[in-house]
């Protein structure tokens, strides 16, 4: 049996996504008491919903986003504490990592079961002009793929210095990670790794192509095809991974 979260429950997954909400709590109560006994005192927490979206930014500068049924785009500066995104039936991306999305994000949730609930598309999209950007934990599962759709849990075609720690992932079709140059080769992925990362997909873990010292290091992975890099790949990074065949069932 190898170490490696596989399929988890649907049991299981409502439990994460209930400790989420509870880290986001004991963060907003933090925020409020920030200022007891002194003579400052933390705002309290804002929330805005705006077409499935809703943010909650706390009074120390941190916040959250929930998403409902839509692709959550970062396109500027961050420092979340959690990033939830919820699918139901829908066959689009659940997050696009853009141009000019840097920062940090605390917890990655994006929920699926294989089936009707969760991406029927990719997990994150990782696009050129993305930087500096670091995700430090989660987990990416998908739904059902659907027709025509390639759905790994992170696509990377551009960015720079996009670093995913101790993720972990299942469902997905193709790849956990799928590294290549975008279409037209208008980005070049740069620094995109995970980091401890552990998943179990159906096709590739880890497929690196036309990119630059990019990969994944230290993960536990479960899928037909190990991870593996094409000679269009500059210094890819795949070391100190576990790989465990599995059936193309």
């Amino acid at each position: 049996m190898m170490p490696v979260r596989m399929a988890a429950s649907a049991l299981g997954r409502a439990s994460s996504v209930r400790a989420g909400a509870a880290f986001l709590a004991g963060l907003a109560t933090a925020a409020l008491l920030a200022g007891c006994g002194s003579s400052h005192h933390a705002a309290a927490p804002t929330t805005t919903t705006s077409r499935g979206v809703t943010t909650m930014t706390l009074g120390g500068g941190h916040g959250s986003v929930d998403v409902s049924n839509t692709t959550w785009h970062c396109r500027s500066s961050v420092d979340l504490a959690v990033v939830r995104v919820v699918l139901h039936g829908q066959r689009q991306d659940a997050v696009h990592i853009d141009r000019g999305c840097k920062g940090t994000i605390g917890r990655l949730e994006i929920v699926g079961n294989g089936r009707g609930l969760g991406p029927g598309g990719d997990g994150v999209k990782v696009h050129d002009g993305a930087h500096d950007l670091t995700i430090l934990g989660g987990f990416i599962d998908c739904g059902a793929k659907r027709k025509g759709k390639h759905q790994d849990a992170i696509q990377a075609m551009g960015g720079r210095n996009v670093v995913f720690r101790n993720l972990t992932s299942s469902h997905c079709a193709n790849s956990f990670m799928f590294i290549n140059s975008g279409r037209h080769r208008r980005g070049m992925p740069t620094d995109i790794r995970c980091i401890g990362c552990s998943a179990s997909t159906r096709n590739y873990s880890i497929f690196v192509g036309r990119s630059v010292d990019s990969g994944a290091v230290g993960g536990h992975f479960s899928s037909r095809v190990p991870p593996r890099t094409t000679a269009l790949a500059v210094r890819p990074a795949l070391d100190g991974n576990q790989w465990t065949p599995r059936s193309a069932s």
